[in-house]
């Protein structure tokens, strides 16, 4: 397919201008690690770095199969707004103004260039970027692997695993696989704007937290609930009581989350009432879902979550263009990044974020929209205000298509100052 053979190229050729042969490590497929939000390659790409060259390839491929498409009736409405004849390159700069709608302060997961987590995290001021308080994993953790917050912008939550360092060839193999097993634990950070003091408390969750099967973590906006993406099931875990719920997908086919642990896809309602997910066909069915779980209705099926948006695998049409999903706080939208790329001459990638409604599924607004000739680019979705007239995404107007983090607002994008490179990030 030459949506595949242009993606390909195109991403082993970018891969190559980054990486030195002689600096690449051994295949390490980290779970619970990678998050391509906040970062300067592509989602497909980002772990390719870690590759063989021809591991790399293969990889590029396995991953190109998986694109995700909308049906085409979203496609022909798309189209009737979007029209690919001029080059578009996202929304045009915005002002300071749209700095101060979104909330004044975020935590970010800092990592070297050589592992796929956060040795630190890091307090931000959104406004301008200044780092206002770090904290480190305590003893005997070394990684910080996911981040979420709570609504008050004052409250976050930090997964912690322990860590080795993976040596190159086989003599990393047996590191990696205690990076893989060793059981996540989690803490609360809570910061005080007054003084800038960053304070950590580990949290007394029941039972091991299976590092391998965890894919992604969400705070409630009150921060008293932690849901978990545990791969075949949702959990909501009371952080004061310990009492936790389970749904669980059935079947052996399928699993909740993205195709690797990464992105943010689990969102909450602000009334705590709704969980949004991604939810994934098997091996055979790459088709993704997004649906809503009313987790105060009685029973215990994932099936009884609404579908709101389907995305097949198809080519030509509007794909899934990133990792990341949110349902909007009031409920009322899901947020996503769309990606189209022709199957024939002339290729071209076509990105976008996409809004729908929660209650029809239909596309209702498409903002940021990039043009770009062959395969490449892509967004996220990092933030929504209430009812997604604002939000915080990250797009490739940076020089060599780098990942900037912005707010888009008004039809207009506001880089946030420093340029957070980050892959794990939470308002």
């Amino acid at each position: 397919m030459k949506t595949l053979e242009s993606k390909l190229t195109a991403a082993l050729r970018e891969t190559g201008e980054e990486v030195a042969g002689e600096s690449v490590p051994p295949l390490c497929l980290l779970p619970a690690r990678s998050r391509p939000g906040m970062t300067g390659g592509r989602p497909r790409r980002r772990w390719l770095t870690r590759l063989t060259p021809l591991a790399a390839a293969a990889a590029v491929a396995g991953a190109v199969a998986g694109s995700l498409a909308i049906s085409g009736s979203f496609a022909g409405r798309l189209q009737a707004t979007s029209p690919t004849a001029r080059p578009r390159q996202g929304a045009p700069a915005g002002g300071p103004a749209a700095l101060r709608t979104v909330p004044p302060y975020y935590v970010g997961l800092a990592r070297p260039s050589d592992i796929m987590g956060g040795q630190r995290a890091e307090v931000r001021a959104s406004a301008t970027g200044t780092v206002l308080a770090t904290v480190r994993p305590p003893r005997p953790f070394g990684l910080f692997t996911w981040v979420g917050a709570a609504a008050d912008d004052r409250t976050f939550i930090l997964a912690a695993q322990r860590y080795w360092p993976i040596a190159p060839g086989n003599r990393g193999a047996k590191a990696e696989e205690r990076d893989n097993t060793t059981p996540t634990w989690f803490f609360r950070l809570s910061f005080a704007p007054a003084t800038h003091a960053a304070r950590l408390t580990k949290l007394a969750i029941p039972g091991k937290v299976d590092t391998s099967q965890l894919a992604g973590v969400a705070l409630s906006p009150g921060g008293g609930r932690l849901a978990l993406d545990m791969r075949r099931s949702i959990q909501v875990i009371s952080l004061a009581t310990g009492a936790k719920s389970t749904w669980t997908w059935p079947g052996g086919g399928g699993w909740v989350g993205n195709f690797k642990p990464d992105g943010q896809v689990l969102s909450w309602s602000a009334d705590g009432k709704e969980i949004a997910f991604q939810q994934w066909g098997g091996e055979s069915d790459s088709t993704a879902h997004v649906r809503v779980l009313d987790i105060t209705e009685p029973g215990r099926s994932l099936t009884s979550a609404k579908l709101v948006t389907t995305f097949p695998n198809k080519s030509d049409v509007w794909t899934l263009g990133g990792m990341n999903t949110l349902l909007t706080p009031d409920g009322t939208t899901i947020v996503a990044p769309t990606m189209k790329e022709a199957a024939k001459r002339p290729y071209a990638t076509q990105l976008e974020i996409t809004e729908f409604s929660a209650r029809s599924g239909k596309p209702v607004r498409s903002m940021d929209r990039f043009r770009f000739p062959g395969a490449g680019g892509y967004q996220e979705v990092l933030w929504s205000n209430s009812s997604g007239s604002t939000v915080i995404v990250t797009d490739p107007r940076g020089n060599k298509r780098q990942q900037v983090a912005g707010v888009l607002s008004g039809g207009r994008f506001t880089a946030l100052p420093g340029n957070p490179q980050y892959l794990q990030i939470a308002w």
